[in-house]
């Protein structure tokens, strides 16, 4: 059986789930701010719009480098980079989920949680070469 089966199917899977989420939020944000222009109900958030899009295209590009970068384990160095990707990444949705507690809901919370424990199995997987 080819090595790292396991780790690139769950790689590929929570990329596209990460795009997918980031790109709903996106157009979710961009609408709202769109609708509260129209209507001038909107104040100056120009900082706010900034911050939020960075974020957004810093949500794609971790989409990205999941599921893509899941192609090159069989490089040693590459394998040890991703790895350390995939901690880091847990690491940080973990904090997250405890600073959003109460803040966002319960099932956002969770989905937070699940995708954090995730990060971690699949850097788990990619350490013991499945």
């Amino acid at each position: 059986m080819e090595k790292y089966v396991l780790s690139k199917t769950i790689a590929i899977v929570l990329g596209a789930l990460t795009i997918i989420a980031t790109l709903g939020y996106g157009f979710l944000f961009l609408l709202g701010t769109s609708l509260g222009q129209a209507l001038h109900s909107n104040i100056d958030t120009l900082a706010t719009n900034k911050l939020t899009l960075l974020i957004l295209i810093s949500l794609l590009i971790v989409g990205v480098i999941t599921g893509a970068g899941s192609f090159g384990l069989n490089w040693n160095v590459w394998r040890i980079v991703y790895c350390g990707f995939c901690l880091v990444l847990g690491i940080c949705l973990l904090v997250t989920f405890f600073i959003s507690m109460g803040a966002i809901g319960s099932t956002f919370e969770f989905m937070i949680l699940c995708i954090s424990m995730m990060y971690f199995w699949m850097g788990y997987l990619v350490k013991k070469k499945k």
